[in-house]
């Protein structure tokens, strides 16, 4: 049994309704995640997880354990990075942690390029949902760069790209529906009508989906939330498909049937702020800052092609 694994999966459990969400969360299998559970459980002899409550939740033995690994984990990165220097350098490995939603130009060649730039570094990448599993992996150093939302914390170091574009989703369903259009012009007086109708929302893990919900409390504006989804490309493909209002970025257009009826309308960047970047330790090892730093120069060389930046 991988404690990095069982400790991810405890971590996880605090943003989960049931084992299968876990699952589904670490892209790993429902069985495999309560074989590791169970093993971890008859080793200890404590229940971990109560999982006769919805949601499920830790009990205080497994908070006990989390809190353990996390101290664990932490010292033993902390003595793989000071016995890095020690290290021949084709035998250096950088872990890079992506939300794939995040990244403009699905057929970029950033990877490609890092791996012919540092030839005896292997690279492995780390696909993410959730700002709270991201930003765990990468304080407990299991993630060496980030890509995608920009963590915040003072011993993370930040490399600023853009803003994505945010839209409103409007179906067919809703009142505001302009029969005719995709794109219609935003108003502060649409957001105020959507908040009274039916919402498709990420779950709550979602930093992006708590963008969205400081926003409408900004506005004292109700959140009725009829559904939530831990998947991007579902949500705003529910929301064309007449389910709920949604909000979503730029990216994700392209997902949604040509067949479905909805309007698109872009919110003004002074209202809500999307910040895409890099993340990285300010701890971080000479090798990651690095390839951190040629990273950035080539993410910002491809968003320059794209028109994204200047």
């Amino acid at each position: 049994m991988k404690q990095d694994v069982l400790y991810q999966i405890l971590t996880t459990a605090e943003d989960c309704q049931t084992v299968s969400d876990i699952a589904k969360k670490l892209f790993l299998s429902q069985p495999y995640v309560s074989q590791v559970l169970s093993k971890a459980e008859k080793k200890y002899k404590v229940t971990l997880i109560e999982r006769r409550t919805l949601p499920i939740e830790l009990t205080e033995a497994g908070r006990t354990l989390c809190d353990g690994l996390e101290r664990l984990h932490s010292d033993q990165m902390k003595i793989e990075q000071d016995l890095r220097r020690f290290t021949e350098e084709e035998q250096s490995y950088i872990k890079i942690g992506f939300s794939p939603v995040w990244i403009p130009g699905r057929d970029n060649h950033i990877i490609p390029q890092l791996q012919e730039k540092f030839s005896n570094t292997r690279f492995e990448l780390i696909k993410t949902f959730s700002i709270n599993s991201a930003k765990r992996l990468v304080d407990n150093r299991m993630v060496d760069i980030y890509w995608g939302p920009l963590l915040r914390g003072e011993n993370l170091k930040n490399y600023f790209f853009y803003q994505p574009k945010v839209y409103l989703i409007i179906p067919k369903t809703s009142k505001l529906y302009q029969m005719g259009k995709k794109e219609v012009p935003f108003d502060y007086q649409m957001l105020v009508d959507l908040s009274e109708e039916k919402m498709v929302s990420l779950s709550d893990d979602s930093g992006f989906q708590r963008t969205i919900d400081h926003l409408l409390e900004d506005q004292n504006l109700p959140n009725n939330k009829l559904i939530k989804v831990n998947d991007y490309e579902a949500a705003v493909q529910l929301a064309a498909g007449g389910l709920g209002w949604t909000m979503t970025m730029e990216y994700l257009l392209p997902s949604i049937s040509d067949r479905d009826e909805y309007n698109f309308a872009e919110l003004p960047s002074s209202l809500i702020q999307s910040d895409n970047g890099l993340t990285l330790h300010t701890e971080s090892s000479a090798k990651t800052r690095e390839v951190a730093r040629e990273m950035a120069d080539k993410i910002q060389d491809m968003l320059k092609k794209q028109g994204k930046i200047q």
